[in-house]
């Protein structure tokens, strides 16, 4: 049973505006909520259900790098994804405008629940202040993917809303040293050491310092000065944390990795009966596939990754278990048919290379093999919505480790430890697969691709190692000021102290 099961299932409704320079309105702002302290377990169940557009973060942001296409497939999924593939995106795209405002719902959920508490009689609870510390991480979460993804947006700390008054814009760095300083001190003592699993404690704060820190030499300009910062972080959690990396790779996505969970630090919990936050990662991607999987299993025949992305993973690799390859067959061992694009039904067969002349623009509904990292053990539980009951790693043990050879490498590139690391995550539970005798730039990052595929990393990992916008599988080179996204058109018109991104 999962523990954050018991709060999440509370019901709670919001109501709150998306724009960062809008004020929420929601029942936490209501004087007659947080009249006794169990009422605020209600308030923290909300503040995680809003990270549900982590699968949106996942899914589309993947979409914009070498490990995932959403290609159009006749008159399905046609629209702002291609462009987002292409890195031909304007400031209009949908697509980018839905991931800015779900973000912007992070934080002001998180806002609103951090003013409430501080309005109230139980702020100097101890449990309180626990919530309080997990909403302010929540918060810095929120921030770290605005900065990350779009640069320079506004810094609200406050549901407090002065229509008089907009919001200024932040630089990056202002965002930087926000997230920077939020994470210290929820290090230092506003988050516990241990905490309920779904509910953050402060190695999850000290993942996301790293995780700053690994990048700051993209965020601040420059040669990173932080990477010792990665270093002692990422040791800390090594040292002291309860994590480590779970022997099996299947587990750390099965549909019951809540139970016995080793290796996720921060996680968004689904539970397709109780939670409001859906993985419904396979619905993106595959279709036809109820013989193999069950009646659950018919997708929406969307993603898939790219011929050069598969073919990098080694025929013996155990995490190449993660794609849904070739001829398919359901559980009795018979061929699964239905029509293909030519109306002719036979054995459905999923290729990795596309075979259509246009595969971003016009894809037969067979390309592409598909994403099933969370069905490896196929579908577990009872399903009773659409979404899976596998819980999504945000960050993982695994990480940590990769973190910290990154850190080490890029310090010493023959790092013995950097080296040690890799193999370590690359062999784990006995993964067949060779280990490497020394790091480069690229075996580094095409192990990072292997290991975090489809989880959310890819497009700061490329970033980071300088190849995001390097020609790949039908995709040409773009200009570097693609390594930010635009600030949403609808911002910028509705806030005169917005100035956009260059290139935009």
């Amino acid at each position: 049973m999962k523990k954050i099961v018991s709060i999440l299932i509370l019901a709670f409704t919001f109501t709150y505006c998306t724009d960062l320079e809008i004020a929420p309105n929601s029942l936490l702002t209501d004087q007659t909520t947080y009249k006794s302290k169990s009422e605020f377990i209600n308030g923290l169940a909300g503040v995680y259900s809003s990270l549900g557009n982590w699968s949106e973060v996942v899914y589309k942001i993947g979409g914009s790098t070498d490990e995932m296409i959403f290609p159009a497939r006749g008159a399905d999924w046609k629209g702002d994804l291609q462009p987002l593939f292409a890195h031909t995106w304007l400031p209009t795209n949908g697509e980018i405008a839905g991931i800015y405002s779900g973000l912007s719902r992070n934080i002001a959920v998180s806002n609103t629940f951090i003013d409430a508490i501080d309005g109230s009689s139980f702020k100097d609870d101890s449990d309180i202040k626990v919530m309080r510390g997990e909403a302010r991480f929540v918060r810095a979460f929120a921030y770290f993917l605005m900065l990350d993804l779009y640069g320079n947006v506004p810094l609200v700390t406050s549901s407090a809303y002065d229509p008089n008054i907009l919001p200024k814009q932040n630089t990056r760095a202002e965002l930087f040293n926000f997230v920077e300083s939020e994470a210290k001190d929820l290090i230092a003592g506003a988050l516990p050491a241990t905490n309920d699993y779904g509910r953050v404690d402060k190695y999850a704060a000290e993942t996301l310092l790293a995780k700053l820190y690994l990048n700051a030499g993209v965020y601040l300009g420059g040669a990173n000065t932080h990477l010792a910062d990665v270093v002692t972080a990422t040791g800390d959690i090594m040292i002291n944390s309860p994590y480590h990396l779970d022997p099996s790779f299947h587990h750390v996505f099965a549909w019951d990795n809540g139970v016995n969970n080793v290796e996720n630090i921060f996680t968004m919990v689904a539970d397709s009966k109780n939670t409001a936050a859906e993985n419904i990662s396979y619905l993106f991607s595959i279709t036809d596939l109820t013989a193999k999987y069950g009646p659950k299993a018919d997708g929406w025949d969307g993603a898939a990754t790219l011929p050069t992305f598969y073919k990098s993973f080694e025929a013996n690799d155990i995490r190449r278990d993660m794609w849904i390859a070739g001829p398919q067959v359901g559980t009795d061992g018979s061929s699964i048919t239905a029509k293909d694009d030519k109306g002719v039904t036979r054995q459905l067969d999923y290729v990795a290379d596309f075979t259509a002349t246009d595969p971003v623009n016009n894809a037969d509904h067979w390309d592409g093999v598909r994403g099933g990292k969370y069905l490896m053990d196929g579908i577990g539980g009872t399903m009773v919505n659409r979404s899976l009951n596998n819980d999504m790693p945000i960050f993982r043990f695994a990480d940590v480790l990769m973190m910290r050879a990154e850190a080490l490498y890029h310090q010493n590139a023959g790092s013995a430890e950097a080296l040690t690391l890799v193999n370590q995550v690359r062999n784990r539970g006995g993964n067949p697969v060779a280990p490497f005798t020394s790091l480069t730039d690229d075996n580094l990052l095409a192990e990072r691709g292997r290991e975090f595929a489809w989880e959310g990393w890819r497009r700061n990992d490329l970033i980071r190692f300088g190849k995001y916008n390097d020609a790949w599988d039908y995709k040409a080179a773009s200009a570097d000021f693609h390594n930010l996204f635009p600030i949403p058109i609808a911002q910028i018109q509705s806030n005169p102290n917005l100035k956009q991104n260059p290139g935009y």
